[in-house]
């Protein structure tokens, strides 16, 4: 095997993967932004830094010299960003990498997807308590924003390079959360694609706002560190088989996920852990005042929207195709507390 390359190398799931990577030997090559930090990225492992955009053809052109599979993970995760800024990370960059990596003959491409390139659950799209799977598709009537909207643009183009046949792979994390694998001090170190411990520490001191409407919506939730083993299990998948993705898988994107529970289990767990109570109940307020303000909750309309839905998944598909594996959430939870409070995310 030759060098891989990984794009969001440095992101929060990036690293865990940049970890996975390297413990199994692979040889690396990273491409990040100027602005990003690498620190600790080249410890342990053959890893090559090189810096560009993947929004800028030439930089991903040269990124791909010489490789032979790609873990294309880069992707604009901010709230609040323009239509045009989500567009051209994740949507059009997939677009140039895929194309590039089909001129030069890539073996492998696996792209990180999301839950959000097939939409929420629940009603009124289904039952309150339906478990979405890989025939699951977005109802393109039915976005929240334009970060939802370049996710489902983004996971079609996959879908455009896999039905003429190339070897490409769509991966949809759904919501992970863990410790970060980069040098955290407070909060606000932590990576935006780690939402959820964010979320659980704004809460532990005092800064979250509440659960939005009853609490009952259901969320599915994954360790980090498993999203990263499963992009590792897909791509390494079918090695003696000559063909990739092999004959025996159903799907061209598969969730990566992990258990469902309601958002109300999720803050009960984690309250028995971390020695904090669980957050109250908002609600918007009446009328088109209520529903652009959110009660005056500092949350974007969108995400008060997003965190008010259910977003629950089945990885069965993944489980069966290439053997993944999710811990837990009780498990996961519990490290995830004794890291949070080790780096002085919790009182106390």
């Amino acid at each position: 095997m030759g060098r891989i390359l990984v794009t969001g190398g440095t992101g929060y799931l990036g690293r865990h993967l940049v970890a996975a990577l390297k413990q199994r030997g692979n040889a690396l090559r990273i491409l990040a932004r100027p602005s990003s930090d690498i620190d600790g990225l080249q410890d342990g492992g053959d890893v090559e830094v090189v810096r560009g955009d993947v929004t800028r053809r030439e930089d991903v052109a040269a990124a791909l010299d010489g490789i032979t599979r790609v873990f294309h993970g880069a992707a604009e995760v901010r709230d609040g960003l323009s239509r045009d800024a989500y567009d051209a990370v994740n949507h059009q960059a997939v677009e140039t990498l895929l194309a590039l990596a089909h001129e030069r003959d890539v073996e492998r491409v696996v792209c990180t997807s999301s839950y959000f390139a097939v939409g929420r659950t629940g009603l009124p799209r289904s039952a309150p308590d339906q478990v979405a799977d890989e025939y699951w598709t977005h109802d393109p009537s039915d976005m929240h924003d334009a970060h939802e909207e370049s996710k489902y643009d983004g996971e079609n183009a996959v879908n455009q390079h896999v039905s003429t046949s190339e070897p490409v792979l769509a991966l949809m994390p759904t919501m992970m959360y863990g410790p970060e694998l980069a040098a955290v001090s407070g909060v606000d170190d932590l990576r935006p694609g780690n939402r959820i411990l964010r979320m659980l520490a704004d809460h532990a001191a005092g800064r979250y706002p509440g659960i939005p409407g009853d609490g009952e919506q259901i969320w599915n939730l994954v360790h980090v560190a498993d999203v990263a083993a499963g992009h590792v299990a897909a791509m390494e998948s079918g090695d003696d088989s000559g063909t990739w993705p092999p004959p025996g898988f159903l799907h061209w994107h598969y969730f990566l996920g992990g258990e469902n529970v309601t958002v109300n289990e999720l803050f009960s767990k984690f309250g028995a852990l971390a020695g904090v109570a669980a957050p109250g109940h908002v609600k918007p307020r009446g009328g088109l005042l209520g529903k652009l303000l959110g009660s005056g909750d500092p949350r974007s309309p969108e995400r008060f929207a997003m965190d008010s839905h259910s977003w629950a998944y089945s990885s069965d598909f993944a489980a069966k195709d290439f053997a993944y594996r999710a811990r837990p959430l009780a498990e996961g939870l519990a490290e995830t507390v004794a890291w949070m409070r080790s780096h002085g995310l919790l009182p106390g």
